[in-house]
């Protein structure tokens, strides 16, 4: 076994991507092929579907691929704190929308991983949301979840 760090990277990003690719299902999102209009979920369901199938590649060559033992240590702890944070941020998306949940679940993420960089950390935070907004959002016309609450 290569790694058993890409074997618990690689089913978090899978599940990660799965859980958003459902979420575009929802009805937040506007999905009419029948009268002409370019779906807004068509580019983010694309990108997921690319991501969970390299992060299960990246479980597959963990598991299968003959090679050295060593790698990073495996903190199930850790492992599970991310979990919960990638799961916090899919609910905060859905109950106070991208430009809020995104910011908050970049760092609760970036802290369970083990980032102690905070000031990079923050400007990431802040930063990336607000340009994916405006590229996508503004630019492309691509919508963004509202959350139930805002």
């Amino acid at each position: 076994m290569r790694s058993k760090g890409d074997v618990f990277i690689g089913a978090a990003f899978s599940l990660f991507a799965l859980a958003m690719y459902a979420h575009t299902f929802s009805d937040r999102y506007v999905n009419s092929f029948l009268f002409g209009d370019v779906s807004t979920v068509f580019f983010p369901r694309v990108l997921l579907i690319l991501i969970a199938l390299l992060s299960g590649g990246l479980v597959v060559r963990g598991l299968f691929v003959a090679g050295s033992t060593d790698g990073p240590a495996v903190r199930i702890g850790r492992i599970a704190v991310t979990y919960l944070a990638c799961v916090a941020t899919i609910a905060g998306v859905w109950l106070v929308g991208f430009l809020i949940a995104m910011p908050l679940g970049i760092v609760a993420i970036g802290l369970a991983m083990g980032q102690r960089r905070l000031v990079a950390l923050i400007a990431t935070a802040v930063i990336a949301p607000l340009l994916v907004w405006f590229v996508l959002g503004r630019l492309a016309q691509v919508s963004f979840p509202h959350g139930t609450l805002f």
